[in-house]
């Protein structure tokens, strides 16, 4: 049974609607505690598929709930503001929670509106005193009264085509301004802001990666199929990945053991191309200077393994270096340690510079490529954050190629498209001097299964010969990953 602590003590929530009961407590942890949804989601199913025997079709509810109200929140937001005498982030966290997800119920989904507001005003009356509650079932009332395409009207009023944007798709305008220098900068028309935007709000695909040399593609898909029940497609840019359309991938025993995990096909395209970059000379020490929490690092070690390479997977945070020994305990090609990557390795240790083959630099970044799986994110990240997140992508990307020996091939990987942190960061590794530029574009569509849809000269650098590689998710269905591959001289 759900409780709250408010001012005057607990009140059960045992009464109210299940779902709705279930998505609101996701959402006050998600919104009080900075917790991430997907996390927060699985758990609080899990538990109320014991304690109150939640079915399929309300499980999918709660998802839609909690993952809706976030993804919609800056439209919510505005709809809602019409009918408040006061910013919305003046109100309290709870009433702010009720009121976005009533409002998502009536404005974005097919619930009756007395339906919506009924049972928002239920969990009102159990978290909130009469005054509040009494406001929140004003507000939600006052948005059904509004005349059809009223909404639509008032919306027709912006005259700031970002402004109008970012409303319209729920992300804060600074960043609907950088995915138009993103994609301006790469060589597309800014025409397909929208349609990127619009990408940015569509559920993402499930996909696994079945990592070489312990389960085939092929043994996955069947697994797949036959334990969960579901509708799977092979990948389009990966020939480990394995697409399904609905269940939960930890009832699969291969993720169980190890064998296979959940990635994108972006991330999973980072690994590949770093391990199929030509190479002359030795080839057995590999790094993950940035590791956490694993993902890329266990198919580098998969991939590693089939050459008889070791791979060093670093990450700073003990918590997430643990994730890596979990991702990578099946390998014994795999050495995780736990260190700042700007400052790791160099003389006297076991890791001496200019000693590595391979190296993966995926940094941290504001994560605007990966905000569709993480739709809270898009709320959470500032555009102060750079002031900090520049400094430690450069010094990461530097000791990488520091790290690296002269011929060795470094792949600097960021989940964001934003300019600064992508083709900036590349454009000044290339002033270093010792640093060449690969083509990664030409390697993708060489090696892989299906060819990338890219224009002509997109990804070109002033001075280089060679491509870094954007992946846009509403051109390829990836998370929006930047991919850059570079030879020390």
């Amino acid at each position: 049974m759900a409780t709250h602590r408010y001012k005057d003590g607990y009140r059960a929530l045992s009464k109210v609607d299940s779902a709705r009961r279930v998505a609101f407590d996701v959402l006050m942890q998600v919104y009080s505690e900075d917790a991430y949804a997907n996390l927060a989601l699985r758990k609080a199913l899990r538990r109320a598929r014991i304690e109150d025997r939640l079915d399929t079709r309300d499980a999918r509810l709660v998802s839609e709930l909690v993952n809706g109200t976030l993804r919609a929140q800056g439209y919510l937001d505005w709809a809602l503001s019409r009918h408040l005498s006061r910013p919305m982030g003046e109100l309290d966290r709870e009433v702010q929670v009720l009121l976005r997800m009533g409002a998502h119920q009536i404005v974005n989904m097919r619930i009756p509106d007395h339906a919506a507001v009924a049972t928002t005003v239920d969990i009102a009356r159990h978290v909130l005193t009469d005054g509040p509650t009494r406001m929140v079932n004003a507000v939600l009332r006052s948005l059904t009264r509004m005349a059809p395409g009223e909404l639509d009207e008032a919306f027709e009023e912006i005259t700031d085509p970002f402004e109008s944007a970012a409303i319209r798709y729920s992300h804060p305008e600074w960043m609907v301004r950088e995915f138009s220098r993103a994609l301006e900068a790469h060589g597309y028309s800014s025409d397909e802001l929208e349609a990127l935007l619009a990408g940015d709000n569509e559920p993402p695909i499930v996909t696994l990666v079945a990592r070489p040399g312990l389960i085939t593609t092929e043994d996955l898909v069947d697994e797949a199929a036959d334990v969960l029940h579901t509708r799977i497609a092979p990948g389009a840019f990966s020939e480990y990945a394995v697409h399904i359309e609905h269940g939960d991938p930890s009832a699969l025993t291969s993720i169980r053991l190890g064998h296979a995990g959940v990635q994108d096909e972006g991330s999973q395209l980072a690994a590949i191309l770093l391990a199929g970059a030509h190479l002359s000379g030795s080839d057995t020490a590999w790094l993950d200077l940035c590791a956490g929490p694993g993902g890329k690092a266990s198919l580098l070690a998969a991939l590693a393994g089939a050459r008889a390479a070791h791979l060093t997977a670093n990450e700073v945070h003990p918590h997430r270096a643990r994730l890596v020994e979990r991702a990578c305990r099946v390998f014994d090609n795999v050495d995780v340690v736990s260190a700042d990557g700007r400052t790791f390795g160099g003389p006297k240790t076991l890791w001496p510079l200019a000693s590595f083959d391979r190296i993966m630099v995926d940094v941290p970044c504001t994560g605007m490529g990966s905000m569709r799986r993480r739709p809270e994110s898009r709320w959470r990240r500032k555009k102060e954050d750079l002031a900090d997140l520049l400094p430690l992508q450069a010094e990461l990307a530097t000791r990488g190629v520091e790290l690296l020996r002269p011929g060795g091939v470094l792949a600097y990987v960021t989940c964001s498209p934003h300019v600064d942190e992508t083709l900036g960061q590349v454009e000044a590794l290339m002033s270093r001097g010792d640093c060449e530029l690969l083509d990664a574009v030409a390697l993708a569509q060489t090696i892989l299964p299906e060819p990338l849809d890219i224009p002509e000269g997109a990804g070109r650098i002033a001075g280089s010969e060679g491509r870094v590689l954007q992946l846009w998710e509403h051109r390829m269905g990836t998370d929006l990953m930047f991919i850059s591959l570079i030879r020390r001289r």
